[in-house]
């Protein structure tokens, strides 16, 4: 961790301001204390003389500190640590790290240099890395939650839910809540970064988010930035922002993803996604609990999927149960799904 020094730490640099009475210019001549050849200011060893009043003359020293106006900016926050019950616990570690690297740099960072860390070639983290870095600002980033997107024995997407905070100086710019979908593969030393899919697209009409839809603004919500915007943006069917309503009189509850920053077909085959045509929406937590530790019968979760599942608007969803039989598209379990619910709409 960067450590930044305290804005009041030790005393600033000192001025002496010295008033002499008349008469002060002959008595120089007879102080015995002269400083040595080449010496800078007085020798550090001896102690300042103490104010002394005579019948001639008057010497009156008076110690000035000058205000230091150094200020401190955010630490950067420990890399977030995965949970050792996480499924595919070290490729989320691995997304994790790759997305800490991303977001946390300094107002003097050399992005380019910085980036090539994670690779050579321009494919690798493409256009959108341009929403995650800012020349001449400071970025602080914060991972809140990383679900998976798709996993396979040699590959892997990881949406990682981070919030992100700019600014210069003292001063906090812009703060926002991304989906990141890092993808991964497989090596002979572990999960290593492949590339950068999407970073929940740019924010550049944050203030917008005040016009958005009731859904897109409701307090039992929680959600990232990119997935409010797609709401705004129409990107959220009608079905599905009508569902995502229902559920929260019933519980509140976060979500990871709606359409960006999830993968436009379903990972590692040519089936286009329901997130794509923004008729399904990823939750990674149900009431206080993450979907992860909740897999406990009657837990909040299994109740919430009970409750879709007789929806009438609902045609499918992922999670820790397959209840309506092994085959069935309507109702499934994996891998992937057992750190979230996975939810789609008719239309």
């Amino acid at each position: 961790m960067r450590q930044f020094p305290d804005a009041g730490a030790g005393d600033g640099p000192r001025f002496h301001v010295t008033s002499l009475a008349a008469g002060l210019v002959c008595s120089l001549a007879l102080v015995a204390c002269q400083a040595a050849p080449g010496a800078i200011g007085p020798d550090p060893t001896v102690p300042e003389p103490v104010a002394t009043t005579t019948s001639t003359s008057l010497t009156t020293t008076t110690t000035i500190p000058v205000p230091d106006t150094r200020v401190d900016l955010p630490l950067v926050q420990p890399v977030y640590e995965v949970a050792a019950n996480e499924v595919a616990r070290d490729a989320k570690q691995a997304a994790v790290e790759v997305v800490h690297r991303l977001t946390n740099y300094d107002e003097d960072a050399d992005h380019a240099r910085r980036l090539l860390v994670l690779g050579d070639r321009e494919t690798v983290l493409g256009d959108s890395v341009e929403a995650l870095t800012r020349p001449g600002s400071w970025s602080r980033g914060e991972v809140i939650y990383p679900q998976l997107g798709g996993l396979t024995d040699d590959r892997a997407s990881v949406m990682v839910v981070t919030r992100q905070t700019i600014g210069k100086g003292g001063v906090v710019e812009r703060s926002v809540v991304r989906t990141i979908d890092v993808r991964l593969v497989r090596g002979d030393g572990g999960w290593q970064f492949d590339h950068l899919a999407s970073t929940g697209g740019a924010f550049q009409s944050l203030e917008e988010l005040a016009l958005a839809h009731a859904v897109a603004n409701d307090p039992r919500i929680e959600m990232p930035d990119s997935a409010r915007l797609d709401i705004m943006a129409g990107l959220g069917s009608p079905g599905l922002l009508e569902v995502m309503s229902q559920l929260a009189d019933i519980t509140p509850y976060g979500v990871t993803v709606l359409a960006t920053g999830h993968p436009h077909n379903v990972f590692e085959t040519d089936r286009q996604s329901h997130h794509t045509v923004g008729r399904a929406v990823d939750i990674h937590r149900i009431g206080d609990n993450l979907v992860i530790d909740d897999h406990e019968e009657g837990s909040g979760t299994m109740l919430a999927m009970i409750w879709m599942l007789a929806h009438p608007d609902v045609v499918q969803v992922g999670g820790p149960w397959d209840f309506d039989g092994k085959g069935s598209s309507r109702s499934f379990t994996n891998t992937v799904h057992l750190d979230h619910v996975h939810l789609a709409v008719r239309n």
